[in-house]
């Protein structure tokens, strides 16, 4: 999870709603769409839609571009569904409450066709409702294979023995005077710490009561959840901890200036470290941690981002056509090159330029130890979060004083807010 971004810039800065509301600055009678994509994609988005003009001569377009990140795809349809962009992107664990607000549309035909000839079976299936004795529905066109998060270094600081365990991190980045940027109060990072100690989730939906949430399973506050407290606080007790609003900015910033030897993130911001190390760019799996005495691999989230269409859209063909062409195989192979984003399709995966960069060698290590992203209880960030700003702004511990709250005491209260 990425910290939220929030302006839309079309024909100025515009609220997400009102920008779709506004088809075009004027022309005449063209074809007008509006698309949402991330902020840090912006110029390449432009590109993108430039080249899918040129690739349809025969058709005028009016194509207003907008920002919208991946993870707030639901809250920034949900605010007006018939008015929210035509096309948009999304991160797969908001594909069941986008379905919820009607802000997604099905997928058929040739498209669906291409998608399934192109792309990893994971990646489709992250865009896929199947119940009953349906056939499973695709709602979403993949673009990235990469929504994970691992380690970045630099080599001058740590050894490649260094970053195997958090411990010897935390030793020698407060021996050499630098940072660990690591997003503890992220809901979907901190949610990393919990299922590295056997924590999980489970939702269950009334598929036939437009995905109405029918019951809540969650455990973090078991003897699991004390101790991923417990190694959350290892880290943030640490003076080599960079503290709260730990974001995708602070670790280039921290990398750049020399203040961070460490990092937690994922592919989106692999190439301004590379460009900030050079030869010292340095990326891994995530460490083990001990609090129990018994070396524990972190564990983190992985997930995929797709593009999806909105049923209200009053030229769903085109939009249809758009979506298709901004996840095609060239198009993907555009955005590795531009943001070292990881692709769902197969034969751009298959590139050597794709296999070979130790960045996805990083993710691909990470991969095997971790949670895939679907089904998330829509009420399960907040509290999460909440519960890692508390770890570091030490309000819970093991040893509580007057002005602190026990570990159990304050683990029970997120998950009943959870289950709430």
């Amino acid at each position: 999870m990425k910290k939220r971004l929030v302006s839309l810039l079309v024909c100025g800065v515009l609220t997400a709603s009102a920008v779709a509301g506004l088809t075009a600055c004027g022309g005449g009678d063209k074809i007008k769409l509006t698309v949402w994509g991330s902020a840090a994609q912006q110029e390449t988005l432009k590109q993108m839609v430039a080249k899918f003009e040129e690739a349809n001569p025969d058709k005028k377009y009016d194509i207003k571009i907008g920002i919208s990140e991946e993870q707030f795809a639901y809250e920034d349809v949900q605010r007006d569904p018939d008015s929210a962009a035509d096309v948009f992107n999304f991160s797969n664990d908001q594909l069941i409450p986008l379905l919820r607000v009607g802000g997604l549309a099905r997928i058929g035909g040739t498209y669906l066709e291409t998608i399934k000839a192109n792309n990893d079976e994971r990646a489709i299936a992250s865009g896929s409702i199947k119940y009953g004795t349906d056939d499973e529905k695709v709602y979403g066109y993949p673009f990235s294979s990469d929504n994970g998060y691992y380690l970045y270094y630099d080599k001058s600081v740590l050894s490649e023995t260094d970053v195997e365990k958090l411990e010897t991190i935390i030793s020698v980045c407060e021996s050499k005077g630098k940072k660990i940027g690591w997003a503890l109060d992220d809901p979907w990072y901190t949610a990393g710490w919990f299922f590295t100690f056997g924590c999980d989730y489970r939702v269950d939906y009334d598929y036939e009561q437009n995905f109405k949430e029918t019951n809540i399973e969650i455990n973090f506050n078991n003897e699991g959840g004390i101790l991923a407290s417990k190694a959350m606080a290892k880290l943030a007790n640490s003076k080599a901890f960079a503290g709260s609003g730990t974001s995708n900015s602070t670790i280039t910033t921290g990398f750049e200036t020399g203040a961070y030897a460490v990092g937690v993130s994922g592919t989106w911001i692999g190439n301004s470290i590379k460009k900030s190390l050079g030869d010292n760019y340095g990326v891994c799996k995530l460490p083990t941690v001990n609090v129990s005495g018994e070396d524990k691999q972190l564990y983190s989230y992985m997930g995929y981002k797709l593009f999806g269409v909105n049923p209200h859209s009053s030229n769903i063909k085109e939009a249809h056509n758009l979506a298709a062409f901004l996840t095609s195989s060239d198009m993907q192979k555009l955005r590795f090159e531009k943001h070292l984003t990881g692709p769902s399709d197969k034969n751009v995966a298959a590139l050597d330029a794709v296999k070979n960069d130790p960045t996805f060698a990083a993710l691909d290590a990470q991969n095997a130890f971790s949670v895939e992203q679907t089904s998330v209880p829509s009420s399960f960030w907040s509290p999460v979060g909440s519960y890692g700003m508390n770890i570091i702004d030490k309000l819970v511990s093991d040893n509580p004083t007057d002005e602190q709250i026990s570990y159990q005491k304050q683990l029970d209260a997120m998950v009943k807010k959870i289950k709430g």
